[in-house]
């Protein structure tokens, strides 16, 4: 039996802003339950982080990888080229309803890289 990787997860800086962007759409939508939903939204992140800690594979292949759009074409290269710099080069995303978060893993480390609404188009990355 082989023991469970034990994986240092990270926040990338654009991470930390698409969770700011996510609070600030939460109080634009609707300003009575933004303060709720964002707490429920980083009670999801939380168990993300310690399920990818464990298991940093655990998430779908990124679909960003395989978009056909001008945009998506262009993104792809910009997070492939952060994941490598970051040492870090296997792109996942995992479903957090109604949110995806995308991140990058090697054995022993995870970067989360961004987070968007399953509605969003593409993510934001530095």
């Amino acid at each position: 039996m082989s023991l469970p990787v034990n994986a240092q997860v990270h926040a990338a800086q654009s991470f930390v802003i698409s969770v700011r962007n996510a609070y600030e759409f939460l109080q634009k939508q609707d300003p009575y339950r933004a303060e709720e939903r964002y707490q429920e939204l980083l009670e999801q992140l939380g168990k993300a982080r310690e399920r990818l800690k464990w298991n940093p594979a655990s998430g779908r292949p990124a679909r960003l990888l395989s978009l056909k759009s001008e945009q998506g074409r262009a993104l792809a290269p910009r997070v492939k080229a952060q994941a490598e710099s970051l040492g870090v080069p296997e792109l996942r995303e995992l479903i957090l309803k109604p949110y995806v978060l995308l991140y990058a893993h090697g054995k022993n480390q995870v970067f989360l890289l961004s987070l968007r609404h399953e509605r969003q188009l593409l993510v934001e990355v530095g």
